[in-house]
C-alpha cells in the first residue's frame, strides 16, 4: 500500500455543484466520494464496470484541499480550536478561530498531537491560518466571482437570467488530494486523474470549467500520531451497522452532510435529469472515537425509475483516516 499525492495544477474555473439548484454559490470542498465516482465512471467507460463497487472499496482518497506554492492546507479539526493568539484575551479572537477552514499542515500537525498553539494575530487570514513561513509569501489561492448569464430554453420558451459563480485559482496555486492505494493500482490511479483533468470537474464542463493537469508527488503531509485515541477525517464517510456499533458518538465530534444531486455521469442521457437518493455522510474534519478501525460502507443511490437500462449509482463512503489525539478536539 502507498500513499501519494495528486496535485490539480493550472486549474481552470471551477464551480462545484451543492445538490440544489442555486449556481450563485460553489461548494468550498470538492468532496472525496465526487473524486472517485469520476475516476469509477471514467474506468466503466472502458469496459471495466462489472467491478466498479470493488474498485472502489480498494483504495481511500481525501476530498481535495488547497495549496499554494509549496504550502498545503488540511481542513480544521472539528470543534475547538486549541489555539490563542499572542498578546490577546480569547474573547477578542474566538470569532476569527471559527472562520477558520483550513490549517497550514505545519500547523495542523501539532494540532493533531494534541499540542496548544501560540500564534500572531496576522497568522489569522479569513479562512485560513498561517505558518510563519506561509505568512511571508501568502496570498489566497482562490477567489469567488459571481457573473450574471441567461438560460436560453429550446423552442418559444422564455429566456431566464441567472447568478453563476465561479471561483478561480492563482497560478501557483490549485488543489490536492491524498491517496491510499495499493502499489499494483498506482499508475491506473493517475492515468484515471489525468484523464479527468483533460474532461474537468464540477459544472459546464463544456465550456473548459475544472480542467487541470496532474502532478504525482511522493510525499508525506500527514504523518503518524503516537497515543492516538480516535481518527480524524479527511473525507466523507459511510459507517457500516458494525462500525456504527462501535463508535462513541458521545465523545466524537463530527458533522453531517447530506449528499445527493442529478446522476450527471450516466451514459444514458435521458437519466441526467434524475435526482440520485440521497445518504447522510460523517463529514471532512470529524473526529470518530471507535472501538474498531473504520472502512466505511459504498452504497447505491439508484432512484427508482422503471427502465431496464437504469443501472447501479455508487457513493465511496470509505474514510481516508488520520490519527489524532481525542484532547486535540
Amino acid at each position: 500500500m502507498s500513499r501519494f499525492v495528486i496535485k490539480f495544477k493550472n486549474l481552470t474555473p471551477l464551480h462545484i455543484g451543492t445538490g440544489k439548484e442555486n449556481y450563485d454559490f460553489s461548494s468550498s470542498v470538492l468532496h472525496s466520494d465526487t473524486l472517485s465516482s469520476a475516476l469509477a465512471s471514467l474506468r466503466a467507460q472502458k469496459g471495466k464496470s462489472s467491478d466498479i463497487e470493488s474498485f472502489l472499496m480498494s483504495f481511500a482518497i481525501s476530498s481535495a484541499f488547497p495549496y499554494f506554492g509549496e504550502f498545503y492546507f488540511l481542513p480544521k479539526v472539528q470543534g475547538r480550536l486549541n489555539v490563542r493568539v499572542k498578546g490577546q484575551e480569547e474573547h477578542a479572537y474566538r470569532k476569527k478561530l471559527k472562520k477558520v477552514k483550513f490549517v497550514d499542515s505545519q500547523l495542523w500537525q501539532d494540532l493533531i498531537r494534541g499540542k496548544e498553539l501560540e500564534v500572531k494575530e496576522e497568522q489569522l487570514q479569513g479562512d485560513y491560518l498561517l505558518s510563519v513561513e506561509a505568512l511571508e509569501k501568502f496570498d489566497t489561492p482562490s477567489k469567488s466571482q459571481v457573473n450574471q448569464r441567461v438560460s436560453v430554453p429550446r423552442g418559444d420558451g422564455k429566456t431566464e437570467p441567472f447568478f453563476f459563480d465561479w471561483t478561480y485559482f492563482r497560478e501557483n496555486a490549485g488543489l490536492y488530494c491524498i491517496l491510499d492505494a495499493p502499489d499494483d493500482l498506482e499508475i491506473e490511479l493517475q492515468t484515471l486523474f489525468e484523464e479527468l483533468g483533460e474532461i474537468g470537474v464540477g459544472t459546464d464542463r463544456s465550456v473548459g470549467g475544472g480542467r487541470f493537469e496532474v502532478e504525482k508527488v511522493d510525499m508525506q503531509i500527514v504523518q503518524d500520531v503516537q497515543d492516538a485515541d480516535s481518527y480524524m477525517l479527511l473525507s466523507l464517510y459511510i459507517p457500516t451497522e458494525e462500525e456504527l456499533k462501535c463508535i462513541d458518538l458521545e465523545k466524537s465530534s463530527y458533522e453531517l452532510l447530506l449528499r445527493g444531486g442529478f446522476i450527471s455521469g450516466s451514459e444514458e442521457v435521458r437519466f441526467r435529469h434524475l435526482r440520485k437518493k440521497s445518504v447522510y455522510m460523517f463529514n471532512v474534519g470529524s473526529v470518530i472515537t471507535s472501538s474498531k478501525s473504520l472502512g466505511g460502507a459504498i452504497v447505491d443511490l439508484m432512484p427508482e425509475w422503471n427502465d431496464e437500462k437504469m443501472h447501479a449509482i455508487y457513493r465511496s463512503g470509505r474514510p481516508f483516516v488520520v490519527p489524532i489525539k481525542r484532547n486535540a478536539v
